[in-house]
């Protein structure tokens, strides 16, 4: 659940609307309905706003076309400079100067009366600089953000062109002023959430852009550039050409820069943007590396395929190792099971004995579900439960030979005990199994054997290798690593938790020896954005937590297993541990041996502490949520907002029939 931060426009004031000057503004928009409106407000001045909107899917263009002087451009969002150099070109403005700003900006009330000024008195300038002032927790970030930052924000049309992926840069043809007032910004309006997911797909743009065949500039001249934008753009080439840049960046800004006297708000900021530097960074040495071919080429080799010339068939067998945990037992029978039947419909009543039904939870994994359902298959039945994906995951499957039934998600427990109890499961024993997950021929024998022993226990843990950027990664805490995945049908079941959901057996459990492979095929930035979810998930259970729950029930089960001590340690004691994140890369680089994992085994330690450093934001900001009362926990356990949040626009006004989107431009 997101939560924004309020903003205040400092141009809302209530006054009629003021009297146009010959001006035309430029707002770029996608989903920013939480905005537009304030936004709007601040330039009622103009008597020619255009809403330059990439399909928005709220009511984003709703509320702009209730404005007399806003009309709507809509064209689909490629990349940044391509964006705007289309917009510049192609809008039909009606004014000579235009001025852009972006929905989460504001025009405070001295840069309001410059601009009226410099459209009646033009002169010979092409363009002109605005500062703008960004806001953080109600506070400026004076120190933290590098002011003054001169931004080329009023412009002739026909003087201006945009250059790179992301955060471009103005290029303009003529002279240019420096304006003295300011745009007042809020970048954190939409929440931390969005902050995070938008600087995560910044930083792929930036690495791209870095990393382009054939990209060399020569950065010292442009750094010692007398135009201010360019030597702005020379000082960032030098900066990403440097050694550690993620910890240079945030030594500047808390010593340089002296950050810190902007309060927590500029201390927890100068983080932000040290770890926004690092996802920058690991992303280039991803797209240099060729990570995900090493990976795929690892996992071929340890499942016994060939992933090209010269492959390996197997990985060495220490490799292929299990560790069971001290004062845990394996799982053992003398004889090989019979193999099992081919997957397909089992009888209509009574379980299949010695048999196994795998159940594999979906969400828009058309990518592998395929080759997951074809190693699942091994074993026996394979159902696939997903939560409506929109990119053909479920006609995958089917035609991969599973069985697929589709339930709206509501979290990851809820969602394996409705499949529990409401899939056509016919096998005595239950197999769960990830889409980034394969089963190894040694587990495959031992589950095998397991199941046809009279003798087995209920269930089963078993122990997963994580492979990543192109090797298995077994220190760093990430191996060992058990869960329950094989049991009985109907004697294990999930406890109700949003994210790292931990299974409950009611009889015996063991512990089988062969591995499962923990595949992590995804680029930098899908498994960042997978783990800005978790973090959001992780943080709502601190909250629940913070705010009661049933914490005598649980502390009588503390005991029971390794597994459910280590979740109550997480949910009741960790999230009063101060300095998480460098608690948690201490403990993963150097306490769990992650530095012999090499490379791999830094970034993976780096990139836990940044996951530990988002939870505890994004767990302040709920908090103060519901300090205020806007944040609550309904009586079915999920967090609810108590009043609509203190940023979001009133209803926006009825859209007036004659005022069509794409008045002056469309593009398809």
């Amino acid at each position: 659940m997101n939560h924004a931060e309020p903003t205040t426009d400092p141009t809302a004031d209530g006054a009629a609307p003021q009297r146009a000057c010959g001006l035309s503004v430029l707002v770029l928009t996608k989903n920013e309905e939480v905005n537009i409106a304030a936004c709007l407000d601040s330039v009622r001045f103009s008597d020619d706003v255009v809403v330059y909107d990439s399909y928005s899917t709220d009511r984003t263009v709703e509320i702009a076309l209730g404005r007399p002087n806003v009309r709507v451009v809509q064209r689909r969002f490629d990349n940044w400079s391509a964006h705007q150099n289309w917009g510049v070109s192609n809008i039909a403005f009606r004014h000579p100067w235009v001025l852009y700003i972006d929905a989460d900006e504001r025009v405070d009330d001295q840069l309001r009366a410059e601009l009226c000024r410099v459209c009646a008195q033009p002169g010979e300038m092409s363009a002109y600089r605005v500062r703008r002032k960004d806001m953080f927790m109600g506070r400026w970030l004076r120190r933290a953000q590098l002011y003054p930052t001169w931004l080329v924000r009023v412009f002739r049309p026909e003087k201006i062109r945009y250059e790179r992926l992301v955060n471009p840069v103005a290029t303009i043809s003529g002279p240019t002023g420096e304006l003295a007032g300011h745009l007042i910004h809020h970048p954190f309006s939409k929440g931390l959430m969005q902050w995070f997911e938008r600087h995560n797909s910044y930083s792929g743009f930036e690495a791209e852009e870095f990393t382009r065949p054939g990209r060399f500039r020569p950065p010292l001249a442009q750094a010692l550039s007398t135009d201010p934008d360019r030597r702005r753009a020379g000082l960032k080439e030098l900066f990403n050409r440097a050694p550690s840049r993620p910890l240079a960046r945030l030594l500047y800004l808390l010593l340089l820069r002296r950050a810190v006297l902007d309060g927590a708000p500029g201390t927890a900021y100068s983080f932000m943007i040290s770890m926004y530097e690092y996802w920058i960074e690991l992303k280039m040495r991803e797209i240099r590396a060729g990570w995900r071919a090493d990976t795929e080429a690892m996992v071929a080799r340890v499942l016994g395929r060939r992933a090209g010339p010269g492959a390996r068939p197997a990985v060495a067998a220490h490799e292929l190792a299990g560790q069971v945990p001290e004062g845990g037992s394996a799982a053992q029978s003398p004889a090989q099971a019979p193999a099992q039947p081919p997957a397909g419909p089992g009888p209509a009543r009574g379980p299949r004995l010695g048999a196994v039904d795998v159940l594999i939870a979906t969400y828009n994994e058309s990518a592998h579900i395929a080759q997951t359902v074809a190693n699942a298959r091994r074993l026996g039945n394979v159902y696939v439960l997903d939560s409506l994906s929109t990119d053909g995951t479920q006609g995958i499957a089917r035609q991969a030979g599973a069985t697929v039934v589709e339930h709206p998600f509501e979290n990851y427990s809820r969602q394996k005990n409705w499949g529990l109890d409401n899939l056509p499961l016919t096998a005595e024993w239950v197999f769960i199994l990830d889409a980034d997950e394969r089963i190894t021929p040694a587990l495959e024998e031992e589950v095998r054997r397991t199941v046809a022993d009279p003798r087995a226990a209920d269930g089963y843990f078993v122990n997963r290798v994580v492979i990543m950027m192109g090797r298995a990664i077994w220190h760093g805490g990430m191996f060992p690593s058990w869960n329950m995945r094989l049991f009985r049908r109907g004697k294990c079941r999930y406890e109700d938790r949003s994210v790292h959901e931990h299974m409950i057996c009611d009889g015996p459990t063991a512990y089988l020896r062969g591995l499962m492979l923990h595949i992590r095929r995804e680029t930098i930035g899908e498994y960042i954005a997978k783990h800005i979810r978790y973090a959001d998930m992780e943080s709502d259970e601190w909250l629940k937590q913070r705010l009661g729950s049933d914490r005598s029930a649980r502390a009588g089960r503390l005991f029971r297993d390794a597994g459910r001590f280590r979740l109550i340690l997480r949910r009741d004691v960790w999230p009063r541990v101060p300095m998480q994140p460098l608690i948690r890369f201490i403990y993963m680089y150097f306490f769990r041996l992650g530095f012999l994992d090499g490379a791999a085994g830094w970034h993976l330690a780096c990139l836990m502490a940044s996951y530990e450093y988002m939870i505890k934001l994004l767990y302040r900001q709920k908090l103060q949520c519901a300090r205020d009362g806007s944040l609550a926990v309904a009586p079915n356990g999920k967090l609810v907002p108590t009043a609509p949040p203190a940023s979001a626009p009133p209803p926006g006004p009825t859209v007036p029939p004659p005022a069509p989107v794409g008045t002056g431009a469309r593009a398809s």
